[in-house]
Parts: C-alpha cells; sequence; structure tokens
C-alpha cells in the first residue's frame, strides 16, 4: 500500500471529525450478496457528511463511489481499491410548493411511496416493491410499468465534483429509458423534489396493492440474491422496446448457469446468486447469455446493473 493511502485514515479523521473504516466486505451492502473488501468505507448520515468525505478523497487522490441501497450493483470480488460512501441520508417532507414532496437521496423508494400515500399523492404508485434508494434510482432513472422517476422529478440539489452544491432543473439530467446524463456527469445528488397530484388514499392505495401484486408473479423472493432486471430492455429504431426476457426466453436462457450464477426460473432477465457465486461468475453467465442473443436476434443486450471494478475510472 502506497503511504498516500497508509495515511488516509489519518487524513480523513482529521478533515472529516469521523473515523474511516478499513477492509469492510462489500458483500454485506450489496443485495447480490457479492464483493470483496473495500480499502475504505464511510457511512455518510448528513450531506456535510457525504461533502467532506468526497472533498477529501479528491483532495488525496483516493478513488471513491457513493453507493445506496447496494441494489442494481455488482461489486467486483478483490472489493474495491478506493473509498466506498453508503449515502444514509434520510428523510420525506412536503415541499413548500404542493402538491409536491421533497425526498432526501438516501431515502429508501418504499419510505417515499408511503409517505406519498399517507399525504394524499399520487404519482409514484408504479415505484412500489422497487427495492433501492430515491437517489439511486434517480441516477439510472428506475422505473415500471411503463413509467420512469425522472418524469416526476421537478428539480434537485445536488454536490459537483468541486464540492460545491447547485440546483439543477429536470432537464439538466437528460433521462432517457434506464438512463440519466448523472452517469457522465458524476455530480453526488443530496435532495430531490418530486410534483405529483392529489387524490384519494384508498385509490392510491389499490393502484400500489396491483402493481406490487404483478410484481410478485414475477419477481424472485425478497431472500433472493440479485439485483433485478440485469440487461435494458433493447430499443427498436422507431423508438419500440423489446422486451429482454423474451429474447432470453428464446436462447434457452433459464437452463444456464455459471459456477453459483444462475437464471432465474421465473424470469430469464433475473440472474441470481445461489449461495456461493462470485462477481466472475456473474459476469461470465451475462456474458454467455449476451453472446447467444447477439448471435440468434443480432441485437447487442446492455447492462442495466453496474459492475464496480476494483479499480474505478471514476472520480
Amino acid at each position: 500500500m502506497s503511504k498516500r493511502k497508509a495515511d488516509f485514515p489519518r487524513l480523513f479523521l482529521g478533515e472529516v471529525g469521523k473515523t474511516v473504516r478499513e477492509g469492510v466486505v462489500l458483500r454485506d451492502f450489496s443485495n447480490f450478496q457479492i464483493g470483496g473488501p473495500a480499502d475504505y468505507f464511510f457511512e455518510a448520515a448528513s450531506f456535510d457528511d457525504l461533502k467532506a468525505a468526497t472533498l477529501v478523497a479528491r483532495q488525496h487522490s483516493i478513488p471513491y463511489y457513493v453507493i445506496g441501497g447496494g441494489f442494481n450493483l455488482l461489486f467486483d470480488d478483490t472489493g474495491f481499491h478506493g473509498l466506498i460512501v453508503k449515502n444514509s441520508v434520510k428523510g420525506v417532507s412536503l415541499a413548500a410548493s404542493g402538491p409536491a414532496l421533497t425526498a432526501f437521496s438516501g431515502t429508501s423508494l418504499d419510505d417515499m411511496v408511503a409517505f406519498a400515500t399517507e399525504k394524499g399523492l399520487s404519482g409514484l404508485e408504479f415505484l412500489a416493491g422497487i427495492p433501492g434508494t430515491v437517489g439511486g434510482a434517480v441516477f439510472g432513472n428506475a422505473g415500471a410499468f411503463g413509467r420512469s422517476i425522472g418524469e416526476s422529478l421537478e428539480d434537485a440539489l445536488l454536490l459537483d465534483k468541486e464540492g460545491i452544491e447547485f440546483r439543477a432543473q429536470r432537464e439538466y439530467f437528460s433521462f432517457g429509458y434506464r438512463h440519466s446524463g448523472l452517469k457522465k456527469k458524476h455530480d453526488i445528488l443530496l435532495s430531490l423534489q418530486f410534483r405529483l397530484e392529489a387524490r384519494d388514499k384508498g385509490e392510491i392505495k389499490a393502484g400500489i396493492e396491483e402493481k406490487l401484486a404483478v410484481r410478485a408473479q414475477k419477481h424472485p423472493p425478497k431472500e433472493t440474491a440479485y439485483a433485478g432486471s440485469y440487461f435494458k430492455n433493447p430499443v427498436g429504431p422507431d423508438g419500440s422496446k423489446v422486451a429482454a426476457g423474451y429474447l432470453l426466453e428464446q436462447i434457452g436462457a433459464r437452463e444456464l448457469r455459471v459456477g453459483g450464477a444462475a437464471v432465474y426460473p421465473g424470469h430469464s432477465n433475473f440472474l441470481i446468486n445461489r449461495g456461493n457465486a462470485t462477481a466472475r461468475d456473474v459476469l461470465a453467465l451475462a456474458g454467455e447469455l449476451k453472446s447467444r442473443v447477439k448471435e440468434r436476434f443480432g441485437i447487442e443486450l446492455e447492462e442495466e446493473v453496474i459492475f464496480l471494478p476494483a479499480v474505478s475510472s471514476g472520480p
């Protein structure tokens, strides 16, 4: 380990005022239950924590990556050679101008949906049952049932690479299918405001129950180690989508497995950890699936799950 990295815990304590942990095993923070140790790990409980931790990492040339709930993310078997910052800044409140709400980026989607329901605010029902945090969902423009979270976003407070806070409107995010411009800009989401509609709570709850029932039929049980839909639904030249699960069905995906990684029997676009899978197993299985779909249909599947290599090319 370089002297720079060896000194980092001391520098972190001096500049952040809190202790950074060393050698934390990332599988414990991944719904895939895969991942080796991070050189450094810090859980941010406030925006000041987030700002200070990422700033000190930049100042001392330590690679860093901010995570939310650990869903839709595959860690490397050898961990991460740098600092992992877990965003645990949580909270939801009514916005000053309604009908709208403001959520901190580390808030779980379920908590935000529950708050909106209790306040009689409609527009987020399609997010019910999707695991992860609000910040992670906006980062990847998560969605279901033909809707995506970016459609409801009004504006957000962010932190840029220099540690400067700024507010941005929806257009700043360049939302697309399972995409936002944050994947290239690397700004950190702090809080987000969503414009919603007033509606009867009973109707909202009924809509949520209906969507949860549909999800229960397709998705693995909650205790399953997986990261949601592994591939995006490919988009044709005319803008229409083809279900990745359908394409995978046609190439016999349900019968495939590599090591401890396998395709979920109930839906071919879910790759699961059968108990002893490595990131290498998952990547190899995904590569085989992509190869077969490409050969059969001439379509290049694109991953929805993010693989974080041990050496990051991020900020």
